[in-house]
């Protein structure tokens, strides 16, 4: 009985240690003084969750004149954000509306993502946009949109390391 504990214990340290060694560490969580966020490619699995496309300026122009406009650095372009009611049952999703000077917005929509945690939109310029979202507790994504273009310039995941660097600090002590 001893020797069957041994090994399950052995099996669940190997399963736990080659889920976190898996990924393609900058740093490998041992060298951390604590926990931090990493990152990674984007997966595609979550490809259908981020969704662009146009919407009619003229179909929004009410609905846009009532919230809160962020503009661009310039103050030629502008974005809109509508986010779901937390408090009501999920699956959650946010739409980013964009106005770059054309005859319609263009919409950038976070499907099924967990919208309870700090989601951050803001311009890094004059025209680049900086989104960032949870998927859940320990996984997220980040994206940097360019407005006048209309296409995402870079995308990743990022992890909560809080897991890893526990395992690998666990790893270290045996």
């Amino acid at each position: 009985m001893k020797n069957k504990i041994i090994i399950l214990s052995a099996l669940f340290f190997l399963v736990n240690v080659n889920s976190v060694s898996s990924f393609e560490w900058h740093t490998t969580p041992d060298k951390w003084n604590k926990p931090r966020i990493f990152h990674e490619p984007f997966e595609p699995t979550f490809e259908n969750r981020i969704k662009i496309s146009h919407v009619a300026l003229n179909k929004t122009a009410d609905e846009i004149n009532k919230k809160k406009l962020q503009y661009s650095p310039n103050k030629a372009y502008w974005f809109v954000v509508d986010a779901p009611d937390t408090m009501k049952d999920g699956p959650w999703s946010t739409e980013i509306k964009i106005f770059n000077e054309r005859d319609y917005l263009v919409s950038i929509k976070l499907i099924d993502y967990a919208a309870q945690y700090t989601t951050t939109i803001n311009w890094t310029n004059e025209k680049l946009l900086y989104v960032q979202f949870w998927w859940g507790r320990i996984v997220g994504s980040y994206f940097i949109f360019d407005v006048e273009n209309e296409k995402v310039l870079i995308k990743e995941m990022f992890y909560d390391g809080g897991q890893a660097f526990q395992q690998w600090q666990q790893q270290k002590i045996k």
